[in-house]
């Protein structure tokens, strides 16, 4: 068993270092190719303009959205503005004769600007239907998730670089199925570097203290998930972004998971994104595994 355990920690860890490397090495080339290309112009040729000195600036509502991907944007919502960001989640998880089926709406996200690179949001609600199934059972539940409130503060960007910190708490308030049956706690490192105009890198690597309610008695335990995002603009305001996020543990005594995911985004005029995104587990363990579709919608009141 103890053998079983280390040949698929090996394998989660060298498939996360092979797509860190591939990921990583993109973006040399990337970063290769355009100082190439800058080389390559003649004196006579007058330079670009430069970048903005905020990355955040052209297109926010893209560039600030944290939703569809796990991690979180790095850039802050702009100071007295609203933004809401509500989604739809459908997944499948473990085999077809044993697994369940989960359904989420509106996976609400609120976010207010209340100072120049510094938002509140409120986490919730979340409404959830589960449906889990075995070749003698199947069982039917709805409830809510545990809601509660958070914050972002983003610090002076620095050239392509953007940097910023989240505080998230939710407190035990969701169904009895569903509730970490206590406080939980998150903090994210959120970090971003532009590439070029269009493309970008980022990564949130988040630290959660949360528990599960089983039985009436509460587990405690603690999470590690870093993820590496890439977004690249095409033509017509769309964005095309793909997603690697690793789990370090996704209940009390349960091991480790990874995954990925990737959509597409369209900006509508400066005040709506849509989005459509889809996710799948990299595991041989049949319980462990998942697949996701789902869509969504950012909007900023003013």
């Amino acid at each position: 068993m103890w053998a079983e355990a280390a040949s698929i920690v090996m394998c989660r860890a060298s498939s996360f270092v092979r797509i860190v490397a591939m990921l990583l090495g993109a973006c040399a080339v990337a970063v290769a190719g355009l100082r190439t290309t800058a080389s390559a112009q003649s004196s006579d040729v007058p330079s670009p303009s430069p970048a903005p000195s905020d990355p955040c600036a052209e297109d926010r509502l893209l560039a600030t959205a944290n939703r569809p991907t796990i991690g979180y944007s790095a850039c802050a919502v702009k100071r007295d503005t609203v933004v809401f960001e509500l989604g739809y989640q459908n997944s499948v998880q473990g085999t077809p004769r044993n697994g369940s089926i989960d359904s989420q709406v509106p996976q609400a996200f609120t976010r207010v600007g209340v100072a120049p690179r510094f938002e509140l949001d409120v986490i919730g609600p979340n409404y959830e239907a589960a449906r889990s199934y075995t070749p003698n059972s199947n069982i039917v539940r709805n409830g809510v998730d545990d809601s509660g409130f958070g914050f972002k503060y983003e610090f002076v960007p620095s050239g392509s670089w953007t940097v910023a910190v989240d505080g998230l708490y939710t407190a035990p308030n969701g169904s009895a199925f569903l509730t970490a049956g206590g406080a939980s706690y998150t903090g994210n490192l959120d970090v971003a570097y532009s590439l070029s105009s269009t493309t970008s890198i980022g990564t949130t690597v988040a630290v959660e203290s949360t528990g599960r309610l089983t039985g009436g008695r509460r587990a405690g335990y603690g999470v590690t998930q870093p993820s590496l995002v890439v977004t690249t603009k095409i033509p017509n305001q769309y964005q095309f972004y793909a997603e690697y996020v690793l789990v370090s543990k996704i209940a009390p005594g349960e091991g480790a998971r990874d995954f990925t995911d990737f959509g597409v985004q369209k900006l509508l005029g400066t005040r709506t994104e849509v989005d459509v995104e889809y996710g799948h587990a990299f595991t041989g363990i049949g319980a462990l595994k998942f697949d996701y579709i789902g869509a969504g919608t950012v909007v900023q009141l003013w």
